[in-house]
């Protein structure tokens, strides 16, 4: 996250301070979406100087491991080889987060011990396409329960208070083995998902309970215990879970921590008190949502959702798996655009005329990311102003050879349009940010 040290805001861990510690309810979900104008920078359309952007390669936050495709939304959707490659090997994601089925539309666990491997066939199709091209690389599968609303677990794991925890961790032990029959090592398993819409009412007591039966099972039945991740819901701090999980000493039970975030809410004080809460334990942002409606402005909806990513980016996120990624659209260039360059990168600090904070729309956002000697940079800037030959300085370090650009404008391709940025010196280069644009640079670092 960010914090300060000696009055400079630069990246940390999640520090256990109380000052950071916000008792955020369902109240906190105020829309900042695009349409709230008051969010928007006042400027006039004029070409005017502004100070240089700069960016601190040694200040480094943590590195973003894990980059999956979402099956739950489409189980069949890496449907053939060409389009493996494009998500497996030019996207290079190494992992896919998939279904738990076992509701009214998709009974696939209709009693206890049994699978009906029939609304599983298409998703193993899938699993195993994805693996044919990985080959021996890491590739992780993420089992995550299956959202149906009311009818999201089978009324044999449930009773009026919801789930029966001995009885669902049966579910999980049934579903595991199966996978692992096919093939299939269930590596991540996350048991709710957004309780909130859900009926199976999975509190931190009932969620410690399952855990429990479920490594019972493993040992009983001689599989592999996934880790697991949690809790998962609609959002971050719902209910004080994260809370009453640390208080009881259940904590041992979760090996990541994951939400939903939605970038018209952006619930920043929710997820800051979630992990105060959760220590050590690593961050997946396992459903991070980018808008697609026809009628929005697209290119705003673009500001939004990238900073709804930065700020969990910002507060130590590792992973993450977008709710319906695709490339054919200007949504789905931008997301490849902004997701590809993140795997295994570091966040690094930098700072522009704005300064760092992403919170109100319509500034200029930058954000910079470090792997290996390349770095990526980006900034946005959906106000009405034009920057004219901004700068982009290093604070440490010099460029290797060139910088290329890709931008986006209301007037680009959705493929946007590419070049060289000027460099001035070996520490500084410079290019236009029209009004409502979105650019990204990328250059090796001596």
């Amino acid at each position: 996250m960010f914090g300060l040290i000696g009055g400079i805001l630069i990246y940390t861990s999640c520090s256990k301070s109380d000052d950071l510690i916000s008792d955020s309810t369902d109240s906190d979900l105020t829309d900042v979406s695009a349409a709230d104008s008051t969010n928007v920078a006042d400027s006039t359309n004029v070409s005017i100087s502004y100070d240089d952007a700069v960016i601190y390669p040694e200040i480094k936050g943590d590195v973003i491991d894990a980059f999956f495709y979402d099956l739950k939304y489409w189980v069949g959707a890496i449907n053939s080889e060409t389009k493996a490659n494009y998500l497996f090997i030019d996207d290079g994601m190494n992992g896919v987060r998939i279904p738990v089925f076992g509701n009214d539309s998709k009974p696939a666990h209709p009693s206890s011990g049994v699978v009906d491997g029939s609304y599983y066939e298409t998703l193993i199709a899938s699993i195993n396409q994805a693996k044919s091209v990985i080959g021996t690389s890491d590739f992780t599968v993420f089992a995550s329960k299956k959202l149906e609303g009311d009818s999201s677990f089978p009324d044999w794991v449930k009773d009026d208070d919801g789930i029966i925890p001995s009885e669902y961790a049966r579910l999980l032990a049934d579903y595991i083995e199966y996978f692992k029959d096919n093939g299939i090592s269930i590596d991540v398993l996350g048991i709710d998902n957004e309780r909130v819409y859900n009926e199976g009412n999975i509190t931190p007591e009932k969620y410690k309970e399952t855990i429990d039966s479920l490594i019972s099972y493993s040992v009983q039945d001689g599989f592999t215990m996934p880790l697991t991740i949690a809790p998962e819901d609609y959002g971050p701090n719902k209910n004080s879970w994260m809370k009453t999980m640390s208080d009881n000493g259940w904590l041992d039970r979760m090996d990541y921590y994951g939400t939903h975030y939605y970038p018209a809410y952006r619930p920043i004080s929710g997820l800051i008190s979630d992990l105060y809460y959760a220590g050590d334990i690593p961050f997946w942002s396992t459903e991070p949502h980018w808008d697609n409606k026809s009628d929005q402005d697209e290119l705003a909806v673009a500001e939004y959702s990238i900073c709804a990513l930065w700020d969990q980016i910002d507060q130590g996120m590792t992973g993450f798996m977008w709710w319906v990624y695709e490339l054919t659209t200007l949504r789905g260039y931008l997301m490849r655009n902004v997701s590809v360059p993140l795997l295994g990168a570091q966040p690094i600090y930098m700072e522009d005329m704005d300064g760092v904070d992403i919170s109100s729309l319509g500034m200029l956002q930058t954000r910079a990311f470090l792997e290996g000697d390349q770095i990526t940079v980006y900034a946005i800037n959906m106000s009405s102003t034009t920057y004219e030959d901004y700068g982009f300085k290093l604070f440490s370090g010099s460029i290797n050879d060139s910088v290329t650009y890709k931008q986006w404008t209301d007037d680009s391709e959705n493929s946007g349009t590419s070049g060289y940025a000027t460099r001035v010196s070996d520490e500084k280069f410079e290019l236009t940010l029209p009004e409502r644009s979105i650019t990204s640079f990328t250059f090796n670092l001596n």
